[in-house]
């Protein structure tokens, strides 16, 4: 027998809204939840949809769901200096699948605590295709968030962690390859760089989520500061793991460039933060590696690039386009 809506939402996503944090007046079961938000505060929103077959693969259990899509979701906060705050959630089912309802529950129940994301509503609904709508909410010291824009020339650029694994992790699955654990877990639980985001308010001048490959996001934040930037592929080629699962160093190159699945921060930052900057890589025990500088000069140029590499080849594969 299938279950409704309301034994769903009683079965396994009730349980996630007995726990609540500080900021949660009232959670889950009324028409709105209500927050009060750090006194000094101001408020961090965003939204994002999560489609089966385009941001994750047709078929992925539950947790893959939750672990993929949340993560993408908060993100967003870590690339505006953002602490969280709550988080609601909406999904549209074609089923009811016991088994993937307990898998996703289950996952979720632990993100959201070890994020300090409580969830305090949502809706769940019947569709043609499985899909899912977060909305996350946090909040940063007035006037401390970091944008995208802000940057100016002659500023370094940073790149967090360990850029491409995740996509070629996914590549590797999608030709039926196991990739190594240590890959893997890039694809299969990425972990949002919330605390990089805190630490970066007041250092950074302009910071991103990298959600469609580095050199797409950078392109986000060189555009909206009227920049140009010079880059080094010698100073990219710093992941053992992923050159020695890649094809070649030029495979290993477009997947640090290119892959989108990673949710990893790039951020600029002036040349006179390079030492707070190396600090808190050893704080946080995260790579934090200068791959280029912004130049007054709009374009884009990478220099050392492997002899089978150009930068053409590397524009051609940047960035997922939903309505291309």
């Amino acid at each position: 027998m299938s279950l409704s809506e309301f034994e769903i939402i009683d079965q396994y996503f009730t349980p996630l809204g007995h726990w609540q944090g500080p900021h949660t007046v009232m959670g889950p079961g009324d028409d709105c939840a209500v927050l009060s938000p750090p006194l000094g505060h101001q408020l961090c929103v965003s939204s994002d949809t999560f489609i089966e077959g385009v941001h994750f693969p047709v078929g992925a259990s539950g947790a893959l769901v939750a672990r993929r899509t949340l993560a993408g979701a908060v993100s967003d906060l870590a690339a505006m200096g953002s602490e969280p705050l709550a988080v609601t959630g909406a999904l549209t089912l074609v089923a009811a699948v016991p088994d993937w309802l307990a898998s996703f529950s289950g996952a979720l129940s632990e993100l959201i605590q070890d994020w300090q994301l409580p969830l305090v509503g949502g809706n769940i609904s019947r569709g043609r295709e499985l899909s899912l709508t977060w909305t996350v909410i946090g909040s940063v010291p007035t006037e401390t968030y970091v944008t995208r824009s802000g940057a100016s020339a002659d500023e370094d650029i940073y790149v967090s962690g360990w850029p491409g694994r995740a996509g070629l992790a996914l590549l590797k699955l999608q030709s039926g390859q196991q990739p190594v654990a240590q890959l893997a877990k890039h694809y299969l639980a990425p972990v949002p760089r919330l605390m990089l985001g805190q630490h970066l308010r007041g250092l950074a001048s302009a910071m991103i989520d990298v959600s469609d490959g580095v050199l797409a996001d950078l392109n986000h934040l060189l555009d909206r500061s009227a920049l140009g930037a010079r880059m080094n592929a010698r100073y990219m080629a710093f992941d053992e793991l992923l050159q020695a699962n890649a094809d070649s160093p030029a495979a290993a190159l477009t997947h640090f460039l290119t892959a989108g699945d990673d949710y990893e921060l790039c951020f600029i930052a002036p040349a006179s933060a390079r030492a707070e900057i190396d600090r808190l890589a050893l704080k946080l025990a995260l790579p934090l590696n200068r791959i280029g500088q912004t130049k007054a000069e709009l374009g884009l140029v990478i220099e050392n690039l492997p002899e089978a590499l150009t930068e053409s080849m590397l524009i051609k594969t940047t960035g997922y386009r939903h309505f291309t």
